[in-house]
């Protein structure tokens, strides 16, 4: 999406980041994120089945970062499309926002 149809945030403003239950139960499984962002996820709501997680982009981009590097990293191919998918649907949603420090 270009840059200029992203909407701005200010920096340390939250949005929102809605996954399924599985899928944050197969992040938290994995180990794969840090401590901050457990906590992010733990203090979470769950509504019908789906995770709504309030968050920083910093801290959706790190989230995507870290299961696409366990993404990368593993041998079991079925494991690695279900973290890719985790990995593209979170993406997503870090790209429908620019925060004020982005170029332009």
């Amino acid at each position: 999406m270009p840059l200029s149809k992203r909407k701005r945030l200010k920096p340390g403003e939250r949005i929102t980041l809605s996954l399924p239950l599985a899928q944050i139960d197969l992040i938290v499984e994995r180990n794969v994120i840090d401590a901050d962002l457990l906590a992010m996820l733990h203090a979470a709501k769950v509504q019908d089945g789906v995770v709504v997680a309030r968050c920083t982009l910093d801290d959706v981009d790190a989230l995507a970062g870290y299961i696409a590097v366990e993404a990368n990293n593993t041998k079991d191919k079925k494991l690695q499309m279900k973290l890719d998918a985790i990995a593209e649907a979170i993406q997503n949603v870090a790209e429908l926002y620019a925060d004020d420090s982005s170029p332009n």
